[in-house]
């Protein structure tokens, strides 16, 4: 399928949403596809963006490839919804940070669970913008030519991950992340909450996570229970190993964390391990 045949559909505008179609947009010229923003609260400012801009879900009704950036708690209901409008031929792919939960149900439409792995702390159309995705890299649960194309095209490298090791590794570099940013902050505030007023780069950088949509954070730990239930046992018992070291034993530990540590990202901050 060419591009210039293509006509793309994007429901929900907030940060990934709407960063997806200023990513299509901006690659979009000349115009070579159609572009379909669905919101029912965005659809006006993005109006500059796409070729249609409607609150009516049933206007990606001729699409062939439909990214679905709901909230990760409503996007069964729109995968549901779409069963009756797109047809059997229509790629829709989700951008849940979890994946095992939509793949559950066999749909008509060709479903592929997709995460690109790229975000800010901040949510919204307006926190949205073409480049988030450069560089970064976009799981996907099986391989699909047109898709991988536009996922190019949009700066990502696409990487093929079955939805139990996406699921496992998600929680191991996201949402476990997550929640050790809210307790480390929430410690503070509870034991001495005026240290708050010396803190620099280090505390900020570290406690970005805790920033996290609150609806979103639940749907990571209740979606995705019982690896968070596996990790935060082995972080805690981590954390205790590192508290009970010999002086020798912590920095030779602390030396061979932070040689991986420096191998990770590029001077651009992005992933640059296969």
């Amino acid at each position: 399928m060419e591009n210039r045949n293509l006509k793309v559909g994007v429901i929900g505008l907030g940060l990934i949403g709407g960063s997806i179609l200023k990513a299509l947009n901006k690659i979009n010229t000349p115009q070579t596809f159609e572009l379909i923003g669905i919101s029912k609260s965005s659809h006006r400012k993005a109006a500059q963006f796409c070729t249609l801009s409607s609150p009516n879900i049933k206007d990606v009704k001729n699409c062939d490839i439909v990214f679905v950036c709901s909230k990760m708690s409503e996007t069964l209901g729109v995968l549901d919804e779409l069963e009756n409008i797109v047809s059997r031929d229509c790629i829709v792919a989700d951008v849940s940070s979890l994946k095992r939960f939509v793949n559950k149900k066999k749909y008509s439409f060709n479903f592929i669970g997709s995460h690109p792995m790229a975000g800010t702390e901040f949510s919204g159309f307006e926190a949205s913008f073409a480049e988030l995705f450069y560089d970064a890299k976009w799981i996907l649960n099986k391989h699909n030519e047109t898709l991988e194309d536009l996922i190019k095209k949009m700066g990502a490298k696409p990487i093929i991950l079955d939805e139990n090791t996406h699921d496992k590794h998600a929680c191991l570099i996201s949402h476990l992340p997550m929640l050790i940013s809210t307790a480390l902050l929430n410690t503070v505030i509870k034991e001495d909450e005026s240290a708050l007023g010396i803190a620099s780069s280090g505390f900020r950088d570290t406690t970005r996570l805790s920033l996290t949509d609150a609806d979103l954070a639940l749907d990571m730990l209740e979606l995705n229970e019982d690896n968070f239930e596996i990790y935060i046992d082995k972080f805690i018992e981590n954390l205790k190993e590192l508290k009970n070291m010999s002086k020798m034993e912590f920095i030779n530990t602390l030396k061979s964390i932070q040689k991986i540590r420096k191998t990770m990202y590029d001077d651009n901050g992005k992933n640059k391990l296969s």
